[in-house]
């Protein structure tokens, strides 16, 4: 099986598939990153309204710890994975902190493309927008 979004391999891959059921329980893709545990998600408890933010732990930890590896490629391989890692790390953000949002990302953009058949373009924004500014034209 060859995949065709940069950052993920064979692996992890087969893994999102098997175990996310091919993404047919979720609706939408912020239910699927709350799932594996990788969506951030405020502190709260009875004294406390708010801490630190940090990410839900709540999923399967195999899952994560192989998007965590996968967002390491993506960061340098993936458009907008390497474009949200390079702003996070600018705006200050720990790299660490950075690689959990881009294997978020990557989460969105996996759960994307197997929802819709069409294959990952890096340039599918671009074109959209294209299209967009055409059509406000008439």
């Amino acid at each position: 099986m060859q995949t065709e979004l940069p950052g993920i391999g064979d692996r992890v891959a087969a893994a999102l598939l098997a175990m996310l059921n091919r993404f047919e329980s979720f609706d939408n893709a912020k239910e699927v990153g709350s799932f594996c545990g990788i969506s951030p998600s405020p502190y709260q408890s009875r004294e406390t309204v708010q801490k630190k933010k940090g990410i839900m732990k709540k999923g399967n930890r195999y899952l994560r710890k192989m998007l965590y590896v996968a967002a390491l490629s993506a960061s340098r391989y993936n458009t907008d994975g390497k474009r949200l890692y390079q702003r996070l790390l600018s705006k200050g953000k720990p790299k660490k902190v950075a690689l959990v949002a881009v294997a978020n990302k990557l989460l969105r953009q996996a759960s994307a493309v197997v929802k819709s058949g069409i294959p990952y373009d890096p340039h599918y924004l671009e074109k959209k927008m294209d299209l967009l500014l055409i059509l406000l034209d008439f």
